[in-house]
């Protein structure tokens, strides 16, 4: 039976939610993995025992330190080595546990991940995505979204074809299409990067590594014209926070022009109620927590990241993904692709 490693302590609303998210995933999968919570005693094991966990795979690890959002990241790697963050990978490294989850500090997380499980063979940086929403059915992947701000061409090539690996096998897509993000269509746009990272792309997908068609355009993402986006972490990072935005100031306008509808007469209560019913219903893909989180991919075990203000409901379905990840053999399949000669 698997066993997986929850951090109790990662994210804004930790430890309850995590608590709840976590007795939830146990509850809901009819006990099909362990669970070893971990983080601090004192504030852990109060919250636990106004649950009935005694028929849940669930044990408590005690981890006197924690690793903050505000914390940096390799900093806090070194100096705590005692924390949930740290003694959760330990575990993972150690073979007595098969996935550690976390909503806590992105940054700090991959450090650790480089620095106790390491990387893959044959990987020169691992990374991270995001799922974006699109107008045709199955899903877009973005990467990187901020692990790696500083990217060579090569770097982005590798990208593709560990994010390729993961739709592949872990999302059922045949033939995983990948577009590079630039500032226009034709060959020869953008950067010296960019245009490097074009033909490195172009000769992956000659070698059947990728299926490479050619540069994209912001406006491209939504419509669903590749399943994979390639681009720094620095882009990736400000296209997702932006992408984050619009359910927000899109609820805000919506609120106001009603508020105007309804003092006008316009409107009554009930025809209010179901605009507004509708309205929340057109941003349901962006709901990221029917994800829950994402996994680091190129690192050495599996070591999914949440969203810090992850609710427990993501935190159930981040466990789900561990599960996932696992069952699927995302990181064998990585390391036996990008470690052929």
């Amino acid at each position: 039976m698997l066993t997986i490693v929850v951090d109790a302590m990662g994210g804004d609303h930790a430890p309850a939610c995590v608590i709840e998210g976590t007795v939830q995933a146990l509850q809901e999968s009819g006990n099909r993995f362990n669970i070893l919570l971990i983080g601090q005693s004192e504030k852990v094991e109060p919250l636990l025992a106004s649950y009935d966990t005694s028929a849940l795979n669930l044990t408590f690890l005690h981890a006197p330190e924690v690793v903050t959002m505000e914390d940096i990241p390799a900093t806090a790697v070194k100096t705590k080595q005692e924390s949930s963050l740290v003694k959760g990978l330990q575990l993972c490294k150690a073979k007595q546990a098969d996935a550690f989850v976390s909503a806590g500090n992105t940054g700090a997380q991959m450090a650790a991940s480089l620095f106790v499980l390491g990387r893959l063979p044959g990987v020169l940086r691992p990374t991270i995505y995001a799922y974006f929403p699109r107008l045709s059915e199955g899903l877009t992947n973005i990467v990187d979204i901020g692990a790696n701000v500083d990217c060579k061409p090569e770097h982005l090539v590798q990208f593709a074809q560990m994010l390729t690996i993961y739709q592949r096998y872990g999302a059922g897509i045949e033939q995983p299409l990948t577009g590079l993000l630039n500032i226009g269509e034709e060959e020869g746009k953008g950067s010296e990067m960019l245009k490097q990272a074009y033909w490195l792309l172009k000769e992956a997908d000659r070698a059947g590594k990728i299926n490479f068609l050619g540069n994209i355009e912001g406006h491209d993402i939504l419509k669903g014209k590749a399943s994979i986006v390639v681009c720094d972490g620095v882009v990736g990072n400000t296209i997702l926070k932006f992408g984050e935005s619009i359910p927000e100031f899109m609820g805000i306008l919506f609120k106001r022009s009603l508020e105007k509808v309804m003092i006008s007469g316009q409107m009554d209560e009930k025809m209010a109620a179901m605009t507004t019913s509708l309205f929340k219903g057109l941003f349901d893909p962006f709901d990221v927590e029917i994800f829950g989180g994402v996994p680091f991919l190129g690192v050495d075990g599996i070591s999914i990241v949440g969203h810090g203000r992850s609710s427990s409901r993501a935190i159930k379905n981040m466990i789900y993904m561990a599960e996932h990840m696992i069952e699927k053999r995302v990181n064998e399949h990585i390391a036996e692709v990008l470690s052929e000669k």
